[in-house]
């Protein structure tokens, strides 16, 4: 069967505000766990539409190039090209910022909204587990300079560990055992080989666990048909509760706002309706207008149904972080990335690994964005009731709540 239009999880915090941020109807954990939000400069806060922007440019990008269900983590995305950037100059360093969706030559804005998202996301619920991880794994005899070290050190927290990836075997299982401890498992390996010809490995790791504010009553759930975008049916197992939740309707779709512990984070699905297909939803939520679709969201009773399921997702995005607008810097003739090391060096590739399990007490989701550094030679608001039968092709996301910003997106499709 095609997967082609299954739902999205968004997975990653991306490095701005989305929709969820105009929702102001948390949910608040009183006494021990209180509603806590992100506190930004007015620089950093500036940056959280376009930051918005980029993750859903990327997960538009995804959602056309693949051809099953996925999951991503903007976030993830962005603290890996915001160690990048540290090392890069000129045109490439001017590339890198416009993708993210800075101005050339703010590299600094990018690091300091890093570090704060860093510091104050793991600490906003106690019933939620959010960590975030960097990591530089370098050949041994090819040194990055040190002011780069001394400054993914200081805005990244990034561990800088020398290897000798002739040593293929020792180096794999080095690099590879960083990306299961910091995902807890989810994501045991990252790499089938350590490349010679590589200078440095970089990582990014986030991992979240959290438990619905409501969860769903376990011998509730039954199997029940879901309809995939190509017309065939099958069966899920299907989670239901009857519950007040934010919601809203837009012209082709419906939208629902499911919370975590205190309210800090959230999952927000979002249902095709009438003809529309994931698609149609996936371009309505282009750029800025994403956060049009996601604003403007109402408490009100709605008859939930979600399924339970597991997705896991691997993807290269060379291609898709070319076309989003840093070509350079997977070019040798034109990357210029001596800012973080004496020697000439291009991007050999960019991947990311998701994993995301979705039940009835909560989620468990997990990415990690690698890249591989070669060196070289030279619509209205919400009824007073809703039904919201997630039985065909969906996207979802998981989000910060103060600030939108988006921890994971994914889509389902009822495999």
């Amino acid at each position: 069967m095609s997967l082609k239009h299954s739902f999205i999880l968004l997975a990653a915090l991306s490095m701005l505000a989305t929709a969820v941020a105009c929702d102001k109807s948390v949910t608040e954990d009183d006494g021990e766990n209180p509603y806590q939000t992100v506190e930004l400069t007015t620089k950093s806060a500036s940056f959280v539409e376009p930051g918005n922007a980029f993750a859903f440019n990327f997960l538009d990008k995804v959602n056309a190039a693949s051809l099953k269900d996925y999951v991503i983590s903007p976030l993830s995305l962005q603290f890996l090209l915001g160690m990048l950037l540290d090392g890069a100059q000129n045109e490439t360093e001017a590339q890198i910022c416009r993708v993210l969706g800075y101005g050339a030559g703010e590299a600094d804005a990018v690091d300091e909204y890093c570090l704060a998202m860093m510091k104050q996301l793991p600490t906003l619920d106690k019933k939620t587990t959010l960590e975030i991880a960097n990591a530089i794994f370098v050949d041994d005899g090819w040194p990055l300079l040190k002011s780069y070290q001394t400054r993914v050190a200081n805005y990244y927290a990034a561990e800088v560990s020398n290897l000798d990836f002739n040593n293929s075997a020792k180096s794999l299982k080095a690099i590879n055992g960083w990306a299961g401890k910091k995902t807890h498992g989810m994501i045991p390996k990252v790499l089938d080989k350590v490349d010679p010809d590589m200078l440095a490995y970089l990582l990014n790791a986030v991992y979240f666990k959290s438990r619905w504010t409501d969860s769903f009553d376990k011998d509730a759930t039954a199997a029940e048909t879901f309809t995939r975008e190509n017309g065939t049916a099958g069966k899920v197992k299907m989670m239901k509760q009857h519950a007040k939740f934010s919601y809203k309707e837009t012209r082709n779709a419906q939208v629902v706002r499911l919370p975590y512990g205190n309210g800090a984070y959230a999952m927000t699905v979002v249902l095709p309706s009438g003809k529309a297909g994931i698609a149609d939803v996936v371009a309505s939520l282009r750029g800025s207008a994403g956060e049009d679709v996601l604003c403007g969201l109402s408490t009100c009773e709605v008859d939930l149904w979600l399924p339970r399921f597991e997705t896991k997702f691997q993807i290269n995005l060379n291609d898709i972080l070319s076309k989003m607008g840093m070509p350079d810097a997977f070019d040798k003739s034109k990357a210029d990335f001596l800012a973080m090391s004496d020697y000439a060096l291009c991007l050999s590739f960019v991947q990311q690994d998701a994993a995301i399990t979705v039940d009835e007490e909560g989620t468990e989701a997990s990415a990690v964005s690698t890249a591989g550094i070669v060196k070289y030679t030279s619509f209205g608001g919400a009824p007073k009731n809703a039904v919201f039968h997630a039985d065909h092709p969906f996207l979802y996301l998981i989000t910060e709540t103060s600030t939108g910003a988006i921890l994971f997106a994914g889509r389902y499709s009822g495999k």
